[in-house]
């Protein structure tokens, strides 16, 4: 039955059903598949998985329109509010065809639901026990990325990159991956993941409404909000007619560019009225600073002149006040020397004490004027 052959007819609605899958080509089968089991999501049971495993199986889709299959349903099941399968679930499908591609639909359907909701540790947990047997599948490894991400564990950046290299990896793996970086804000470069990731999808031809989503978040925190408001307004062209809950997430988005747009012009007009005013303070400020440097040096200058006057004047007194005394000390020498003179030529006894008598007169005037001389000096260094 894996070469697309119908299986078995067992009612009008299952022959209806198979002639619908045969018709159809590639995606088409997903859409048929998603429609037909799609009110059983609405309902307490979740018997419409084992009916999927079975058709599946029977028109042997490829793992591509699996995961598409089982990730609309989830959503849809997600929407309607039904419970996450239970081990009586997974009891009841096995029972009835226990084999990889069962095992695995309800690996994808039970692993979307969780991403879905983002139980993160819940997720991480199943995901150690899935990848035992599903190492190599793409969707495996990328919801095991995405709770490592939100989680913040510490190999989460290593499983992204190894879900992305994975070689079956497709649009719904990506996308897995795209809002596992979405949440990982704890990355130095998580803006620039994004949008490299967003580009591989869109040279893949696997862009859609959410891509663009994603990449105006990611211009969002790049700060680019031209770029920004471009994507997301791309998202929200993309959306279907009722789709009310992406469409609010999507307008949420937007609201949020245009507020930080808003935001990011009034920090820079704050920052240039700060920066103005910080430039006027300056300027005052050096030029007061200016004003008293240069008062204070003409003070310091005036007052080195007038010092300056004080010591030539003291220089010039003591100059002469030296001159004055070496005058007196060669007149002392030559008085001295002329009363000498006399002492030796004098006759008798009368004329020398004569003599000695003009000698000593002279010492004590000489001294008298000295004592006067450096008197009046002191006076007027005193003075001055």
């Amino acid at each position: 039955m894996s070469d697309g052959v119908p299986p078995q007819r067992q009612s009008p609605e299952r022959d209806e059903l198979a002639e619908r899958m045969a018709a159809a080509s590639g995606m088409e089968k997903v859409t048929i598949l998603v429609d037909h089991l799609a009110p059983g999501t609405s309902q307490p049971s979740s018997a419409w998985v084992g009916e999927l495993v079975s058709l599946i199986e029977d028109f042997g889709l490829s793992i591509p329109e699996i995961r598409r299959a089982t990730t609309d349903l989830a959503w849809i099941a997600r929407i309607n509010a039904q419970p996450y399968l239970g081990d009586d679930d997974w009891t009841r499908v096995l029972r009835a065809s226990n084999t990889r591609t069962a095992r695995l639909c309800l690996v994808y359907i039970q692993g979307q639901r969780l991403r879905f909701d983002y139980r993160f540790e819940e997720l991480r947990r199943r995901c150690l026990d899935w990848l035992t047997e599903f190492e190599d599948d793409a969707l495996v490894r990328s919801l095991a990325a995405f709770a490592a991400l939100g989680s913040r564990s510490s190999n989460g950046l290593n499983m992204f990159r190894r879900a992305v290299d994975a070689p079956d990896a497709d649009g719904k793996s990506n996308q897995v991956c795209l809002t596992a970086i979405w949440f990982a804000d704890h990355l130095p470069e998580q803006p620039q993941m994004m949008l490299r990731l967003a580009d591989e999808m869109m040279a893949r031809g696997q862009e859609d409404e959410v891509v663009y989503y994603r990449r105006a978040t990611a211009y969002r925190k790049l700060r680019q909000f031209d770029e920004a408001l471009f994507e997301i307004d791309r998202a929200i062209d993309g959306l279907g007619v009722g789709d009310v809950l992406r469409h609010e997430q999507f307008t949420q988005e937007r609201r949020a560019i245009v507020l930080a747009q808003d935001l990011q012009r009034q920090i820079e007009q704050s920052a240039e009225s700060v920066a103005d005013a910080i430039t006027r303070r300056v300027d005052e400020r050096v030029a007061a600073a200016s004003t008293e440097l240069e008062n204070r040096l003409n003070e310091a200058s005036l007052r080195l002149a007038q010092r300056v006057d004080v010591a030539q004047e003291m220089v010039s007194s003591g100059l002469l006040k030296m001159v004055e005394i070496l005058g007196l000390f060669v007149a002392l020498v030559g008085f001295v020397v002329g009363s000498g003179s006399v002492v030796v030529k004098a006759h008798d006894f009368g004329e020398r004490a004569l003599a000695m008598s003009l000698v000593l007169g002279g010492s004590v005037i000489f001294f008298v004027l000295l004592r006067l001389v450096t008197s009046v000096g002191r006076r007027a260094r005193a003075n001055g």
